[in-house]
């Protein structure tokens, strides 16, 4: 039976790590940005947005390269099946566009005015009769008294490819992306772009910068715990209790949730590593060698930082919803595992020295007013960052490509946005809406015709001069020589265009549908998105807006909870540490004063916030076990658990990814500024 409790804790590992093989729930975790957002409406259409044929682009850039070249390049991509090259000639538009000219193209009024229809039909003659090909006469508008709207479509020196619509997917990405780079290895004079390669790019750095994180973690807390404990028994055991809290977690967190971050499973590695100071405690106290008294303070500093985290994980923003329920159970499996488990197994103590070799100190009243004024600063003082771009890895070769294409393409103040709609008329109807707030706005759309619009132009057509000028039109080309029937057809409209979904993919005009609804493509000027937001038809193609959107919406959420988890805390703090409250709120105040300061030079985003009650539930435990006797192990115990937060989370600051840089930094300021208060503040009378 001894034999078993001793290697119970390797079994509950097995089993965990089985549950997680068996659930196949790690294939929920995500390294998309995507992921952080919340599960809304808008996001599932963003997602399905990415998904369609239109949305996915490859453009190539031939600037400063002879046409030969160019040919055997573009022979060279159409080899490539799961690319088209795109075409700007549409038949079916250009007859729309002729048929529906009078309807489409404004009336020059001044021409009108001012027109010789004799001497305007004498050049028609005569550019018929010279010319040496046949030359086709604008039936419609003969005249040329309807001013055409010129949309050059072709970019000069830039191909377009459209990407297969079936190439949706993290795989299919990866052959697509390693066949065009084998095109550009060997013609570095082009510039080949498209927003898949960021999937594929940025999701191995992710991958690359994440692993190796975890292994310089790894190793850091290995050397650590190996200088610290001194114990192989012990040494295997908490790691694989740290395994399994990690394990359970992620179980936990990815059967609650469809989606989860991978930077969820990151910061929840390097959280596990706060628990450490749960075993350190009853460690350096002897609790694992004979049968001792329950360890209060252990437990009221587990309950303290599980409540703060409770309160938190309230938050409907799903990112630090996740962390803050990651964190929860990780911190519970290991505080039931030190607490209870430890004490059955039992492990030999070894002492090691310890020697305090700082003799100035620094009075508790002078940290607390030092702290409070930083504190009071920073509320006015704060900002933040909302842009999801931020969190992301920055890949500069990317997004350098993606600004000159977006020059060439003269898109650098536009931003995309979908009209929702579920019928031809209604779609109409909400454009004619748009335009209105934003009058010179130019857009595929504006080839629908209004029945309003159609009513006007018919008028326009049919009113007393227009009759008179084509009156006049055929008894001048009569005169000329032409026949009656020549210019029957001009000037007169009949009946409005009939339009489809259909119709509208020969128009040229994007959209998809998604859940009985159609979703319907436009650029708008980035200025311009404020005046029609509000709409609840217009839904952004920005996972930043929806981010910035996401993080208003919940802003006010979180400072609610965050004041309410902080007051908590306070209170609970008084109450376990009656006389040497103050000396306790020391170790919340200055680490909390001492991020803020990094606040006046840098705007925080969600994670520094976050990370911040991190810092805070560390700061519980050590103001709890410090004010209740800090004797030479609690001290011990204090510092060996300090080193390792330090490493489990400060190797996040060498991330090149700011969501988990972002982590590192808060986390480094904390860890630093409680080491700070351990070795300098003034120890009351409870000081051994």
């Amino acid at each position: 039976m001894s034999k078993l409790i001793k290697l119970s804790n390797f079994f509950i590992f097995s089993f965990a790590l089985l549950l997680l093989f068996l659930t196949n729930n790690y294939s929920n975790i995500s390294n998309s940005i995507l992921a952080v957002l919340p599960d809304s409406k808008d996001k599932q259409i963003l997602q399905a947005y990415s998904k369609y044929y239109d949305s996915k682009t490859l453009f190539v850039s031939f600037e400063n390269l002879p046409k030969e070249l160019i040919s055997k390049i573009e022979q060279e991509l159409q080899t490539i099946k799961e690319i088209k090259k795109e075409s700007f000639y549409n038949n079916s538009l250009f007859e729309y566009k002729n048929k529906n000219q009078l309807l489409l193209n404004n009336l020059n009024e001044e021409k009108l005015k001012n027109i010789d229809i004799k001497k305007e039909l004498q050049t028609i003659q005569d550019s018929l009769l010279n010319s040496f090909f046949p030359l086709i006469i604008n039936k419609y508008d003969p005249l040329n008294l309807f001013v055409k709207k010129e949309q050059n479509l072709q970019i000069k020196d830039v191909s377009l490819y459209k990407i297969n619509k079936e190439i949706n997917n993290l795989d299919s990405y990866k052959k697509l992306y390693e066949k065009i780079k084998l095109i550009e290895k060997r013609y570095p004079e082009i510039k080949i772009f498209s927003t898949v390669f960021y999937f594929v790019e940025n999701s191995q750095a992710i991958k690359d910068d994440v692993n190796k994180i975890i292994i310089l973690a790894f190793l850091i807390l290995l050397t650590l715990y190996l200088f610290i404990l001194r114990n192989i028994f012990l040494l295997l055991n908490t790691l694989t209790t740290l395994a399994t809290s990690a394990i359970i977690s992620t179980i936990v967190i990815t059967t609650l949730f469809s989606e989860v971050s991978i930077f969820v499973l990151v910061f929840g590695l390097s959280i596990s590593t706060v628990a450490i100071d749960y075993m350190f405690h009853h460690y350096m106290h002897g609790y694992y060698v004979e049968k001792k008294r329950f360890n209060k303070e252990v437990f009221f500093g587990f309950f303290t930082t599980f409540i703060a985290f409770f309160i938190i994980s309230f938050v409907s923003f799903p990112l630090i919803k996740q962390l803050a329920i990651f964190t929860i159970i990780s911190l519970l499996i290991s505080y039931l595992h030190f607490s209870f488990l430890y004490p059955k197994i039992a492990f030999s103590f070894r002492e090691k020295g310890f020697k305090k070799s700082f003799d100035f100190s620094i009075n508790k009243f002078y940290i607390l007013s030092f702290s409070t004024i930083i504190i009071v600063i920073s509320l006015f003082t704060i900002t933040f960052d909302t842009n999801l771009r931020n969190l992301d890895y920055q890949n500069k070769k990317l997004d350098s490509l993606n600004i000159y294409f977006q020059e060439k393409l003269k898109h650098t103040t536009t931003i995309p946005v979908l009209i929702e709609t579920t019928t031809i008329d209604d779609l109409i109807k909400k454009y004619k809406i748009i335009k209105k707030e934003l009058p010179s706005l130019n857009s595929s759309l504006d080839l629908l015709i209004s029945n309003s619009k159609f009513e006007e132009k018919k008028s326009l057509l049919e009113n007393k001069e227009f009759r008179a000028l084509k009156e006049k039109l055929i008894k001048e080309s009569i005169a000329l020589g032409f026949k009656k029937e020549y210019f029957q057809e001009a000037y007169t409209i009949e009946e409005k265009p009939s339009y489809s979904f259909e119709k509208l993919k020969e128009l040229n005009i994007n959209f998809f549908k998604y859940k009985n609804k159609y979703y319907l493509f436009i650029n708008i000027e980035t200025s311009s998105y404020e005046a029609i937001k509000e709409y609840e038809f217009i839904k952004a193609l920005s996972m930043n807006l929806l981010f910035k959107d996401s993080l208003n919406k919940v802003k006010d959420e979180i400072l609610i909870l965050g004041v309410i988890s902080l007051i908590l805390i306070v209170l609970l703090i008084l109450f376990i540490t009656k006389k040497e409250s103050l000396f306790a709120l020391c170790f919340l105040l200055f680490p909390l004063a001492m991020i803020l300061t990094y606040s006046f030079f840098t705007a925080f985003n969600i994670l520094h916030l976050f990370m911040i009650f991190v810092i805070l539930a560390l700061s519980i435990d050590y103001a709890i076990y410090s004010s209740k006797g800090l004797d030479i192990n609690t001290r011990k115990a204090i510092l060996y658990s300090l080193l390792s937060t330090f490493a489990g989370f400060g190797v996040l600051v060498f991330s090149k990814i700011n969501s988990l840089y972002s982590i590192g930094i808060v986390a480094t300021i904390g860890v630093l500024a409680i080491s700070f208060l351990l070795i300098f503040l003034k120890r009351s009378s409870n000081e051994n």
